[in-house]
Formats: C-alpha cells, sequence, structure tokens
C-alpha cells in the first residue's frame, strides 16, 4: 500500500466519522463494491476515457460517451481552492428529480447547510483523492429521506490535467439502504 493509499484511506476513514456525528446518513466505501450493474460499466467508459492517466479530462466526457446515463450523471466544479465550494455544471433530470434542479448554482446558493456540508465533505474527498469514491446513504433533500442511494463519485481533470471536477453517478431506491443485497426499486422517472 502507498503513502498516498494509505493518506486517502485515512481521509476516508475521517469523512466517515465526521458523517456520523453530522448525522448525514451517509458513508464513503472505497471498494468500490457495486449493488448496481450500470455503476460497473460507467466506471469502465471512465477507465477507458482515463486512457492509463489517473483520470479522465471533463472534455472527454461528452454526452455522447455518456448518453445511456445522462438521466442519472452530475457534474461538479470546484470553484474554489480555499475551501470547498463547488457548483453545479450538470444535472441529470433523474438526479434533479430527487435532489431538485440545481444546474448552474452553487451547491451553498439554495440548500440547507447540514446538506451543503454533506456535498462538500464527499465532492472534496473525492478531489483530494483524485479517484472514485462510492457513497451510499439516505436522500436528505427535499424531503425525501425515504430514499436510499448509491453513488459513484469518478474525478475528472481540466486542461491542464489538475483534478478539478467530479462525475456524479447515481441510484436511489425505496426501502432498504442502497448498498444492501437486496436489488432496490428505481426512484420515480
Amino acid at each position: 500500500m502507498s503513502t498516498g493509499d494509505t493518506a486517502c484511506l485515512d481521509a476516508v476513514a475521517a469523512f466517515n466519522t465526521l458523517a456520523k456525528r453530522e448525522g448525514w446518513e451517509q458513508q464513503c466505501d472505497p471498494t468500490l463494491a457495486f449493488v448496481h450493474p450500470d455503476f460497473q460499466i460507467i466506471f469502465e467508459i471512465w477507465k477507458e476515457q482515463a486512457g492509463g492517466k489517473p483520470m479522465p479530462a471533463r472534455s472527454g466526457m461528452t454526452p455522447r460517451t455518456l448518453k445511456e446515463f445522462l438521466p442519472r450523471v452530475a457534474i461538479n466544479e470546484r470553484a474554489s481552492f480555499d475551501s470547498p465550494r463547488f457548483t453545479w455544471r450538470l444535472m441529470g433530470t433523474q438526479i434533479a428529480q430527487v435532489l431538485g434542479e440545481r444546474t448552474g448554482k452553487y451547491i451553498d446558493e439554495d440548500a440547507p447547510p447540514r446538506q451543503v456540508a454533506r456535498w462538500n465533505a464527499s465532492l472534496d474527498l473525492v478531489m483530494r483523492c483524485a479517484r472514485l469514491m462510492r457513497f451510499r446513504g439516505r436522500v436528505l433533500a427535499n424531503n425525501k429521506t425515504y430514499l436510499a442511494s448509491e453513488l459513484l463519485f469518478m474525478p475528472l481533470a481540466d486542461d491542464l490535467g489538475e483534478a478539478r471536477f467530479v462525475l456524479g453517478f447515481g441510484h436511489y431506491g425505496l426501502g432498504v439502504s442502497a448498498g444492501a443485497s437486496r436489488r432496490e426499486e428505481p426512484a420515480s422517472a
């Protein structure tokens, strides 16, 4: 295990401790133990677009490349490096149905502070580790706490090769926690 891997695993443990303490109802699972098969497919697309680099460029993840997944995709851009602040660059229709349409807004523009802290910490973790992360938990936005989520956050590089974007892919379901072995009902379209 490299020093970078150890530091990243320490950051994941710190995130999970903070999430529990703050009641975020979300945990990071860096093992990428996906429940739903679509996650493996989009992961393979991400790896193919990376072409052996640590991460693909944002410009390589085109609508054509992601077309079958676009309703379940979001792209966030880091707006500030001093403190975590992100914007919603793209939000697929299924994600917008769950979280509310936020394309073009800063994360902290119209979400409650607890949700902002959770989103910023999740995205910041992916950026700091510069690697894919799986998150599972409960939706806190728009009074939809009855929905569980399984999310894959993937770093994307800017034109200089620096991590600046996060491509998110999500599945929202009813009943059991996302990440349980039982398949979940998809969120209504």
